[in-house]
């Protein structure tokens, strides 16, 4: 299961829990089902309408509002408006919910058409996971077309959206990254707590996608590889560790064009105060977090090296259908995890046997080192393949940091002719 990721999820495809539909129709985003976890329709920048983009902003005041478009209400929001001192946006939606403003499970209900806080517009769903929804929305007062997460209701997820959007004014605070997301707002609307955020282009999930995962030039990885580590070295500088790098967390700011931001911060922390064991998605997953023998900001790096194959060879380099099998993965193609991260790790016993030796789920101990990166994809260039083996050193203290790698020969070598010829973007 893939998601625009609101938590670690993995790779099995599902519905989405809207359907296709015509702009203006009465869409319910927020129907009482389990939600997807595959990827979002795609988003674009240009999906506003010309003439929004154009209209003048109107803003009008509660009592203006009670007068003369009373009839666009719902009862609960007679009331409701008159904590709002600027209106920008009433909802043009067939059908409104009064009163119950989420389903079972605590997601936000919504349709197409109708307004969050009195000022932007819902247009679509972009993505949903265990925290929330992300829908697109045109924000009248700016008069920009915007992404915004909604959490679901209640104190826990309040929390865990006060926390992102307080990673993000750190990040901010440290200097603007042109490769991390912008925050424009946060909010709270009828319980659930809202973060703004620009809206950009697709994830590099879906870019492979459309690619039918035959993998993307080496000038094109390498082009995105700088931008992940520029904005990592800014994350980790921060004292923070993203804690959830994957392709559907890596957004192209326009499509068609090479430049990316990262996305998501739900899940990240500081280096000294580690809020979750259970993170990062498990095909982007260390080995120290599986057997929870504690982490550093180096998980990203390893999640970054797990990417970068993905991107040349189209497919996750480490495919697990579950924890322990992911470990076994791991170890068959980088061979054995070291005895001190055995020794330091809570679940070690889960999959190790009493000499240290990782069985499968047959009983059998797994052979270290049976594949390898290099064998894995054979005409790659050998600068790339050593950047990988970096990013998957097993020891964390061994792998190295953003800095280093920005060093590294492959990201600072002269360009070299891509054999495999597969050009992607011009």
């Amino acid at each position: 299961m893939r998601s625009l990721s609101l938590l670690p999820i993995n790779h099995t495809s599902s519905k989405s829990i809207i359907e296709k539909s015509n702009a203006n129709s009465s869409l319910d985003l927020g129907l009482n089902k389990k939600p997807s976890k595959r990827v979002p329709p795609t988003r674009s920048s240009n999906s506003s309408n010309a003439s929004e983009e154009t209209k003048p902003c109107i803003t009008m005041s509660p009592s203006k509002v009670l007068l003369e478009h009373h009839d666009k209400l719902s009862e609960f929001e007679y009331k409701e408006i008159a904590n709002y001192p600027e209106i920008y946006f009433l909802g043009n939606a067939k059908k409104k919910y009064s009163g119950n403003f989420c389903d079972d499970r605590l997601y936000y209900r919504s349709f197409v058409g109708d307004h969050l806080a009195y000022r932007y517009e819902i247009q679509k769903l972009l993505g949903d996971g265990s925290f929330g929804i992300v829908i697109q929305c045109y924000d009248h007062k700016m008069q920009i077309p915007v992404a915004i997460k909604i959490l679901r209701k209640g104190k826990k997820f309040a929390n865990i959206g006060e926390m992102e959007a307080g990673v993000l004014d750190i990040l901010n605070a440290n200097g603007e990254d042109n490769n991390i997301i912008k925050k424009h707002e946060q909010f709270k609307f009828r319980e659930h707590f809202c973060i703004v955020y620009e809206l950009l282009s697709i994830d590099l999930y879906q870019f492979l996608k459309k690619n039918e995962f035959r993998g993307a030039s080496m000038s094109i990885i390498k082009r995105i590889a700088v931008q992940i580590i520029i904005a990592l070295k800014h994350i980790h500088n921060s004292e923070l560790i993203h804690c959830d790098l994957k392709p559907e967390n890596i957004l192209f700011k326009v499509e068609n064009k090479s430049s990316i931001k990262l996305i998501d911060f739900g899940s990240a922390c500081e280096k000294t105060n580690k809020i979750f064991t259970y993170i990062q998605s498990r095909f982007y997953r260390a080995p120290e977090v599986i057997i929870d023998a504690g982490y550093n900001e180096k998980i990203d790096i390893w999640s970054l090296g797990c990417i970068l194959f993905e991107l040349y060879k189209g497919v996750p380099i480490f495919q697990g259908m579950n924890e322990h099998d992911q470990l076994c993965k791991i170890v068959e193609i980088i061979g054995d995890i070291p005895e001190a991260i055995i020794k330091n790790g809570k679940r070690s016993t889960i999959f190790f046997n009493e000499n240290g030796k990782l069985k499968d789920r047959t009983g059998e101990v797994v052979k270290p080192g049976v594949k390898s990166v290099a064998g894995l994809i054979k005409n790659a260039e050998k600068s790339f393949i050593d950047f990988l083996l970096e990013c998957f050193k097993l020891n964390p203290d061994e792998r190295f940091d953003a800095e280093t790698a920005l060093s590294h020969p492959w990201i600072k070598g002269n360009k070299q002719l891509n054999n495999r010829n597969l050009r992607t973007y011009n």
